[in-house]
């Protein structure tokens, strides 16, 4: 058996917020260096204004959410235990307040996602109009679903307008993974995008100015080139993986989509790592460049 949808939910809100020659040219291949390390280890985790107020939405939902489920907890076993009248009133209020913060923290949350896809200018309109209108759609149902809420009038109600969530919940899932994995993608091309200009660049550089420099130190250049390259192979091939593991994001299966997600967290980290050593490359011959013979 599953883990109830009132933990899961929970347990996605939590997951969520635990969720970079000569002088001339010189100065040129520093400057965008500079800026690829930037981009590698700090873009990722900025919350830029324009959805500061979605994610403080989200966040005010989660504390909201989590209190009302642990009202609903214990009006449930009361209830249970005294199956009195005034119990079941009680159980009935909670469950509506507990069904009520459930739809508004998924639908915060959406929106939250949905800020994010109108900042991120590392997707190309085409993607990022394919992701809103997913996104769209999951928020008209949640919509919907909260628009059932008045109809409840028993605890049978409320037992059947949970299951219509409960029913729809791996769509849902699904379509955050998707949109979480697409802007992450977006963010990785664009870091590579820039890596490989400035690789290119740097080669193009050496092989017109080779008079400049000693046949010795052309070896190191060419040594630190065959790494760069190196590592942006082995980028190439985590991405190629995530592109795999991604059709499994639309399983019919949370615990399947959950782990994929997890599996494709891994290669984005692996995949910016790797990122990440051939900037490092790209400084040391930079430098060669530099202080060349």
């Amino acid at each position: 058996m599953g883990k109830p949808l009132e933990v899961r939910v929970l347990s996605l809100a939590q997951f969520i917020l635990t969720l970079l020659f000569p002088s001339c040219y010189y100065t040129y291949m520093v400057k965008n260096i500079v800026i690829l390390l930037f981009l590698l280890f700090f873009v990722p985790s900025f919350v830029y204004a324009s959805s500061a107020s979605s994610y403080q939405e989200y966040l005010g939902g989660f504390d909201t959410y989590r209190s009302a489920l642990n009202e609903f907890k214990v009006a449930r076993s009361e209830y249970l235990k005294f199956k009195t009248l005034t119990s079941q009133q009680t159980a009935l209020d909670k469950t509506r307040q507990m069904l009520a913060s459930r739809s508004q923290l998924l639908r915060s949350y959406l929106q939250f996602l949905n800020e994010k896809l109108n900042e991120s200018t590392a997707m190309d309109a085409p993607t990022k109009s394919l992701y809103q209108t997913l996104i769209g759609n999951e928020v008209k149902f949640l919509n919907n679903h909260t628009g059932l809420m008045g109809s409840i009038g028993s605890l049978q109600d409320a037992e059947g307008v949970s299951q219509q969530l409960s029913s729809h919940y791996t769509m849902l899932e699904s379509s955050i993974y998707q949109t979480i994995v697409g802007l992450k993608m977006a963010e990785l091309t664009a870091i590579d995008t820039e890596y490989f200009t400035i690789f290119t660049n740097s080669y193009t550089f050496i092989q017109n100015n080779k008079s400049m420099y000693t046949p010795e130190k052309q070896s190191i250049m060419e040594r630190w080139l065959l790494q760069i390259q190196n590592k942006r192979d082995l980028y190439k091939q985590k991405t190629d993986e995530i592109t795999k593991e991604n059709s499994a994001l639309k399983s019919s299966s949370l615990s399947e989509i959950t782990a994929s997600y997890q599996r494709i967290a891994k290669l984005m980290s692996e995949a910016r790592q790797y990122l990440w050593e051939g900037t490092s490359f790209l400084q040391e011959l930079t430098n060669s460049i530099q202080y060349g013979e």
